[in-house]
C-alpha cells in the first residue's frame, strides 16, 4: 500500500484550510468540535456554519465550493491556483488563510481517499449506532486526516477515543485506533478478538484497516464494540 503522505499529501493541506477558515466563521465547541469536518455524500464538508456558509469538496468532482449567502464559488482542485482563489472568496469576510501555496490534486488521489472515506465513515456510523450516554459526533480532524468520535464515562475526564486513521508518520497503512484515558495498564490484561494492545507513542487497542474491512460494515462494526466493551474495563 503506498505511503500515506504520497497519497494524501495534496488533499490534506487544503483540509486543514477549510478547517482554519471554519474556526474564525463559527464559536468555539466542545471537544474542539469547531476544528473539525465532516464526511457525507462524497464530500468532505465544514457543514452549515450560521446558516449561511458551507465549505466543501467534492471528491467525485474534484471541485471546492465556497457557499455563502446563497452564493457559490468553484474552485478547481486540479487546475485552479486554489490558495489565491480561496483569498480572493474570502476576502469580503476578512478571513485569514495562513497555509503555503496550495498544490493541485489529481483523480488517482480523490477517489483513493474517497474509497477510503466512504468506507471508514459507514463502519464509525454504524458503530455509534451501538454507543449509549455521552459521546461526540464522528468529526473529520483535517491535522491528523482520520475519523473518530469520543466517548464519555462521566466520570471527571474518563474517556475513549475512536477512530480509523488513513495512515500516518509512524504507520503507512490505515488503522482503527482505541484510546482509553487515562490509561491503566491492567486492561491490557485482557486478551482481544481482533487486533493489539499499542503502547508505543499512544495507549490502547490498535487493529490494521485491512483485517477489518474483510468483514461486511455491520460486522465490523460489531467488532470494534466488542473491542470497545473490553477497552471500558479501563474503568473498572
Amino acid at each position: 500500500m503506498p505511503d500515506f503522505k504520497v497519497r494524501f499529501e495534496t488533499l490534506q493541506p487544503i483540509c486543514m484550510v477549510m478547517g482554519e477558515l471554519k474556526q474564525q466563521l463559527i464559536e468555539e465547541l466542545p471537544h474542539f468540535g469547531h476544528h473539525g469536518l465532516f464526511f457525507q455524500n462524497d464530500e468532505i464538508t465544514t457543514g452549515q456554519l450560521d446558516n449561511k456558509t458551507e465549505i466543501k469538496i467534492n471528491l467525485l468532482t474534484g471541485q471546492l465550493l465556497y457557499f455563502h449567502n446563497e452564493k457559490g464559488s468553484f474552485i478547481d482542485l486540479k487546475n485552479n491556483d486554489i490558495l489565491e482563489k480561496l483569498k480572493s472568496i474570502t476576502s469580503e469576510q476578512n478571513l485569514k488563510i495562513s497555509t503555503e501555496p496550495l498544490k493541485n490534486t489529481d483523480e488517482k488521489e480523490l477517489i483513493e481517499y474517497h474509497d477510503f472515506a466512504v468506507k471508514a465513515k459507514q463502519v464509525m456510523e454504524l458503530f455509534r449506532m451501538n454507543l449509549r450516554d455521552s459521546f461526540t459526533l464522528v468529526h473529520l480532524w483535517p491535522h491528523h486526516f482520520d475519523f473518530s468520535l469520543e466517548w464519555f464515562t462521566g466520570n471527571k475526564d474518563e474517556q475513549i477515543g475512536i477512530g480509523i486513521s488513513p495512515g500516518d508518520a509512524n504507520y503507512s497503512f490505515p488503522y482503527l485506533y482505541m484510546n482509553p484515558w487515562p490509561f491503566n495498564e491492567k486492561v491490557m490484561e485482557n486478551s482481544l478478538p481482533i487486533g493489539k494492545w499499542h503502547t508505543s507513542g499512544w495507549n490502547g487497542i490498535m487493529v490494521e484497516w485491512a483485517d477489518l474491512i474483510q468483514f461486511k460494515p455491520t460486522d465490523a462494526a460489531g467488532k470494534i464494540t466488542y473491542l470497545f466493551n473490553i477497552a471500558k474495563k479501563n474503568f473498572a
